[in-house]
C-alpha cells in the first residue's frame, strides 16, 4: 500500500500518540491499549452490521475498529482500546521504530520490509493456530507466496515470513492509462495505445513523450527498469517454459492451474524471481542508464498524485499500484466520463504484499494482536475493508466471492435490480442493488427503467441464480441468455453481450463451498470461474495475428490466471541496497541530460560574464561621477 506523505506535525503525532493514549487510559487498569500502525486509508471506515452474540440481533458499528472493540467485549470479555496510527512509507516507519521512541503491537509493512525486520531480529512469530479465520480463508496461492519468501530469523536459518506475518492486502504494479487522452495528445490511435500498453518497452517510445508520470519510489521504478533491461531474457524464459506461444499468450491445453499449484518450484517462476531481484553493482549501473533514458521521456515523478492527475486529465499514463488504479478507474468512469484502463504487460511484473507483524517489545499484547489480525481475516470483515479502500484482500471465502460478483459479474446486473443513486442527487458511491425487507436481492421483472433510477431490465429474471438463468419463467444457461439477449434486445453490434470467462481458482480454491457444483468449464458450474464484460481483445496494429486483452477494474483486482507465473515479488536487497540507493539519487538528481547540462553551463557562464562586466562598468562610471563632483566643488 502506498499512501500520501505525512506532514511533520502528523509524523510527530505518530511518534507520540501511543504513549499519550496510554497515559490517558492509565486510570482504567482493566483496559488493554492495543497499539496498531497501518498505512493511511487502509482499513474499513464505513458503518457495518455484525452479530457477535449470534442471537440474530445485528448491531451497527461506525467502522471496523469499533466493531473489533465490541467483538472483544462480547466474545472474549476484554476491554480493548485500539490506538490506531498511520505511516507514509516503509522506510520512515522502520526508521522511527528503531529509535525506540514508539512501540506498537501490530504494524502492517510490505513484503521486503517484513524480510528486513525479521533478519534484524525485530519481530515475534505468530503462535500456531492463533489465527483460525485466516487459516481457513486465506488464498492458497498468496499463502504459498509468503511461505516462499524467507529471511534469517536470528537463528542462522532461513525461515518463511509466513511464520512472522499474516497477509493483509496484495496487488500488482502496472500501467494505468487513458487511451482517449493519449490519442488526443499524440495522434496515436486509441487501439494502438491499448496494444502498446501490454509492453513495458512502450514507456520508452518517443511517441508517448511527456504522457506518463512514474513513481517517486525507488523500488517500484527500479522494477520497471529491470523489466526493460532484461526484456529479452524474460521473453526467452517465458517461451522456454512451454506454456506460452510466440506471442506470449497461453497455449491451448495448458493446465495453468496445475502450474500455479506448484508455483514456487516452477522453472519459469524461479527465473522471474531471479531476474526480478538482481541488484548487484553491475546490474544496478545498467538499470540507472535505462531509467535516465525513461526519465527523459516521461512527464515527471509523483508520490501519490498520479491516481488523481489521470482523472483530471493532467496526464494520460501513470505507473500505478493496482488498488490506486481501481480508484482512478472508478472515479474516471463515474465522475469524469473517462474510460481508463490498467495493464500488467505480457512479460509480467511485480506482485506485492502487505502483512501484519508483531514487533518485539516488553509491552507486547500478543494475544490481543493475534485476535485483531484474525478478526480482520473474517471474510465478512475483509469485504468491509475491500469495499472501503479498493485494494484486494488476502482473504477469499464466500463473502469475498459474493462481493466480487456484486462488483463485476454481469450475471448480477442481469438478474437483480440496480439503483442509480446519482439520479437522486447522491454520489455514485451510494448506488447499489435493491434489497427486500428480508435482506434478499430484488429480481428484475422486465418492467424497464423506473424514473427513480431502478433498473428492472428487459426480461423477467425472477428465480435466476449464478448457476442458471430463468428468463420469463424459462430456465436456460447463461450462454443461452446471452444469445437470447442479442437476438431480442440488442439493437446494434456494440450492444451485444459477449462475456469472457476468467479463472480465479488460484484465489478461491478451498475457501468456498463447492457442493452441488461439477467444477466444470463454465461459471454456471464452477464458482471459481467468473464472467466478465470488461475485457477487450485488441488486434495488433502492426500486422500479424498477435492480440492483447485490455482490462479495467476486475483485471486490476484479480489478474487473470495466465499472468500469475509471470509475477514476482521484490525482496530485500540486503547489502546491495547501497547500490540501489546511490542509483536512485543519481536518477532523481540528474534532472538534465548531458547536452542540457552543457547548454545550462554555457548560459550560466554567459550570465556571470555579463553580470561581471556590468558591475565593472558600474564601478567605473561611479568613479568618474565622484571625480566630476570633486572637480565641480573646487571650481
Amino acid at each position: 500500500m502506498k499512501a500520501s506523505k505525512l506532514t511533520g506535525f502528523c509524523a510527530l503525532l505518530l511518534l507520540l500518540s501511543p504513549s499519550l493514549a496510554s497515559c490517558g487510559a492509565a486510570g482504567n487498569s482493566s483496559a488493554i491499549n492495543l497499539r496498531v500502525l497501518n498505512w493511511e486509508d487502509y482499513i474499513g471506515e464505513y458503518e457495518l452490521e455484525a452479530d457477535f452474540d449470534e442471537d440474530g440481533e445485528y448491531e451497527t458499528y461506525p467502522d471496523v475498529i469499533s466493531a473489533f472493540e465490541a467483538y472483544e467485549r462480547i466474545v472474549n470479555k476484554k476491554n480493548v482500546n485500539v490506538i490506531y496510527d498511520t505511516f507514509d512509507t516503509n522506510e520512515t516507519m522502520l526508521s522511527s521504530l528503531k529509535t525506540g521512541k514508539s512501540t506498537y503491537d501490530l504494524i502492517c509493512p510490505s513484503d521486503y520490509t517484513i524480510q528486513k525486520m525479521m533478519s534484524q531480529g525485530m519481530l515475534v512469530p505468530f503462535d500456531e493456530g492463533s489465527t483460525p479465520n485466516y487459516d481457513a480463508s486465506v488464498s492458497p496461492y498468496l499463502n504459498g507466496q509468503l511461505d516462499y519468501i524467507t529471511a534469517d530469523d536470528g537463528t542462522g536459518k532461513q525461515t518463511p515470513i509466513s511464520q512472522y506475518s499474516r497477509g493483509y492486502m496484495w496487488g500488482t504494479l502496472g500501467i494505468l492509462y487513458n487511451p482517449a487522452k493519449v490519442s488526443e495528445e499524440t495522434g496515436v490511435e486509441e487501439d494502438t495505445v491499448k496494444f502498446d500498453m501490454a509492453d513495458w518497452n512502450s514507456l520508452w517510445d518517443s511517441k508517448y513523450h511527456g504522457q506518463m508520470s512514474i513513481k517517486d519510489s525507488m523500488r517500484d521504478t527500479y522494477s520497471v527498469g529491470i523489466m526493460k533491461l532484461f526484456d529479452a531474457e524474460v521473453k526467452k524464459a517465458i517461451l522456454d517454459s512451454g506454456y506460452y506461444d510466440e506471442n506470449l499468450d497461453l497455449k491451448d491445453g495448458v493446465d495453468i492451474n496445475a502450474v500455479i499449484d506448484k508455483i514456487t518450484t516452477d522453472p519459469l517462476y524461479l527465473e522471474m524471481d531471479r531476474v526480478f531481484n538482481l541488484s548487484d553493482q553491475e546490474t544496478v549501473a545498467k538499470v540507472e542508464d535505462v531509467l535516465l533514458e525513461l526519465k527523459s521521456n516521461v512527464f515527471g515523478f509523483e508520490v501519490d498524485s498520479g491516481k488523481d492527475d489521470i482523472v483530471k486529465g493532467l496526464i494520460g499514463m501513470n505507473l500505478a499500484w493496482s488498488g490506486d488504479a481501481v480508484y482512478s478507474m472508478d472515479r474516471g468512469e463515474n465522475e469524469a466520463a473517462e474510460t481508463i484502463y490498467y495493464s500488467v504487460p505480457k512479460t509480467g511484473g511485480n506482485i506485492w504484499f502487505d502483512g501484519w507483524v508483531m514487533p518485539k517489545s516488553d509491552s507486547l499484547h500478543k494475544e490481543e494482536a493475534q485476535e485483531f489480525v484474525d478478526f480482520l481475516s473474517r471474510p465478512d470483515i475483509a469485504t468491509m475493508n475491500m469495499d472501503t479502500i479498493g485494494y484486494t484482500s488476502f482473504i477469499a471465502g464466500q463473502d469475498v466471492l459474493d462481493l466480487v460478483r456484486n462488483w463485476y459479474d454481469p450475471r448480477t446486473y442481469a438478474m437483480y435490480v440496480y439503483h442509480d443513486a446519482t439520479l437522486d442527487g447522491d454520489s455514485w458511491e451510494d448506488s447499489d442493488f435493491l434489497y427486500d425487507e428480508e435482506g434478499e436481492l430484488v429480481y428484475q421483472d422486465g418492467t424497464g427503467l423506473h424514473e427513480d433510477g431502478d433498473d428492472y431490465g428487459s426480461f423477467d429474471m425472477t428465480g435466476s441464480t449464478y448457476e442458471q438463468a430463468v428468463v420469463n419463467g424459462e430456465p436456460m444457461s447463461w450462454q443461452e441468455y446471452q444469445d437470447l439477449y442479442n437476438e431480442q434486445v440488442a439493437e446494434s453490434e456494440d450492444e451485444m453481450l459477449a462475456w469472457d470467462i476468467v479463472d480465479l481458482t488460484y484465489m478461491f480454491e478451498g475457501t468456498v463451498e463447492t457442493e452441488g457444483y461439477g467444477l466444470g468449464d463454465t461459471p454456471d458450474d464452477n464458482p471459481y470461474l467468473f464472467y466478465t464484460d470488461e475485457l477487450e481483445a485488441i488486434p495488433s496494429p502492426y500486422g500479424g495475428e498477435e492480440s492483447v486483452l485490455a482490462g479495467r477494474q476486475f483485471y486490476a483486482q484479480y489478474p487473470p490466471n495466465y499472468l500469475i507465473p509471470k509475477l514476482a515479488a521484490m525482496k530485500d536487497y540486503g547489502d546491495n541496497n547501497r547500490y540501489v540507493l546511490s542509483m536512485w539519487e543519481n536518477v532523481k538528481g540528474n534532472n538534465l541530460p548531458i547536452w542540457g547540462v552543457v547548454v545550462f553551463a554555457c548560459i550560466l557562464g554567459a550570465v556571470i560574464i555579463f553580470a561581471g562586466a556590468g558591475l565593472v562598468t558600474k564601478l567605473r562610471y561611479r568613479k568618474l561621477r565622484v571625480e566630476r563632483r570633486k572637480a565641480a566643488r573646487k571650481q
